[in-house]
């Protein structure tokens, strides 16, 4: 092995990375971090966000890459990592690595790792972090199931995003469920992407033609993988199955694309107990756990 590192330098690293997020997927099956849906979802996203639009390479200037001469091994965007199966025992240099250049601009640098990686615990540990008892949750549903359809309330229909003609109170609904300002940059971005698929890509909307709930999907063709970036609803409209009903449509829509398994990230349910509730009353299972690691 000649195992090196360095920083990303242009859009074949780009292309690089891409490629390794499929097939580290393969290996890990269950881990979400390895998943080529969220890494170009976030990267369309920070290129969107300001004016000018971003390029890739400026999006990603301060990502680092680990070869093993020239095979991509591992890669790390502040605390955010990602490392093939078999070269699990890089993260201690992933964490120096990480201490050295990203916190001198965050002081607070956190990790986030699942439950029972005991060998990622110990790294943590014996670098001085502890783990908090914050914690994001991944579940699965298995679309070898059947997926039952639910009707929305009269008068309430489904629409794909890109058909629709004016995108503000889709924007105002993205950041509802984001906390960001969408706009057109980030949203012609989205439709760049490998991932993107109209069909995971729906609003709900009301009699009067106001957006009252959201969905954002990708898939990963290779891996047959969609991914379940949101479902959400607003507050006046909740207690109807608005978001249930969107939800079950999205899977069949994920179906018919030919995926076998849809996935989702939701924060811990005890804060945030309604979308939890929303996943598992579809079918939606635990995978696990990933806590946030901290310095005290």
């Amino acid at each position: 092995m000649n195992i090196t590192y360095r920083r990303y330098k242009d859009i074949t690293d780009y292309q690089k990375i891409c490629t390794f997020l499929e097939e580290s997927y393969q290996s890990y099956g269950t881990r979400f971090d390895n998943n080529l849906s969220l890494f170009e979802f976030q990267c369309a996203l920070s290129a969107g966000m300001e004016e000018p639009i971003k390029y890739i390479d400026e999006v990603l200037e301060n990502v680092f890459l680990w070869f093993d001469n020239d095979t991509l091994v591992g890669v790390l965007e502040e605390g955010s990592f990602c490392i093939t199966a078999k070269y699990r025992f890089i993260f201690d240099e992933i964490v120096r690595v990480g201490e050295k250049f990203y916190s001198a601009v965050d002081n607070n640098m956190e990790w986030e790792v699942y439950d029972n990686d005991t060998d990622y615990e110990k790294v943590l540990l014996e670098n001085g972090y502890n783990k908090s008892d914050e914690y994001w949750v991944r579940r699965d549903f298995d679309l070898g199931n059947s997926v039952n359809q639910l009707e929305l309330p009269e008068g309430f229909y489904i629409e794909s995003v890109p058909n629709l003609k004016e995108y503000d109170e889709v924007y105002t609904a993205y950041k509802l469920c984001y906390g960001i300002l969408f706009n057109k940059g980030i949203f012609h971005k989205f439709y760049e992407t490998s991932t993107y698929r109209k069909q995971l890509d729906l609003v709900v909307l009301g009699p009067d033609n106001n957006v009252v709930a959201l969905n954002s999907g990708r898939y990963d063709e290779k891996n047959k993988l969609v991914t379940i970036e949101a479902v959400s609803c607003y507050h006046d409209y909740r207690g109807k199955g608005i978001s249930k009903a969107l939800l079950l449509n999205v899977l069949n829509a994920a179906k018919e694309l030919g995926a076998e398994k849809a996935t989702v990230y939701t924060a811990m349910p005890e804060k945030y107990p309604a979308p939890n509730k929303l996943y598992e009353s579809v079918g939606f299972n635990l995978v696990g756990k990933r806590y946030v690691w901290k310095k005290t």
